[in-house]
């Protein structure tokens, strides 16, 4: 239930962000996210794209992969964030799919909490039952949330995990 709400919160944040004061405005698909600053554009191209992907389920074009790709390696964490709620969407892509696991299992290790719990609800979302282990380390995460949806996801899966996660010792 937790992850479900965390994704429904992503999307809120997102569409939330994306709309404010903003309709009517034209998405330029075009938008580089290399040099852009501008996170009225980006949030756009996403909610655009999400919209998109929601309506009719469809592989990412070239273009939309490199955008992607750049939001996940963006330095502001709430970017990486939705870089990693569009990775999900790769599901859908049987071409992108093993990239979007790689990319998450990346951003496993990420300075920010909750890039790290973005990351293992990213793998849930992608099935990718084969990064079990990686996730199973996250059980001792020094952030609380982390272990939580480590260990939902884990227990989503049929692992046994013991219930609550305990308090990593320092």
């Amino acid at each position: 239930m937790r992850l479900v709400g965390a994704w429904c919160l992503v999307a809120v944040a997102v569409l939330l962000l994306g709309c404010s004061n903003r309709q009517g405005t034209v998405v330029n698909r075009s938008t580089s996210f290399e040099t852009s600053t501008d996170e009225d554009a980006i949030l756009d191209w996403v909610e655009a794209l999400e919209t998109e992907l929601r309506q009719s389920p469809r592989p990412f074009t070239d273009d939309e992969w490199t955008k992607v790709k750049q939001l996940c390696e963006n330095s502001d964490p709430g970017i990486r964030i939705v870089g990693l709620y569009l990775c999900g969407f790769a599901r859908n892509d049987p071409n992108r799919r093993s990239e979007a696991i790689q990319i998450a299992k990346n951003l496993l290790s990420d300075q920010e909490p909750n890039v790290r719990a973005s990351a293992i609800l990213t793998l849930h979302d992608l099935d990718a039952r084969e990064t079990a282990s990686e996730i199973k380390s996250l059980l001792n995460d020094a952030d609380k949330h982390v272990r939580e949806d480590a260990n939902a996801v884990l227990q989503a899966w049929g692992y046994s995990v013991s219930e609550p996660v305990s308090q990593p010792t320092e």
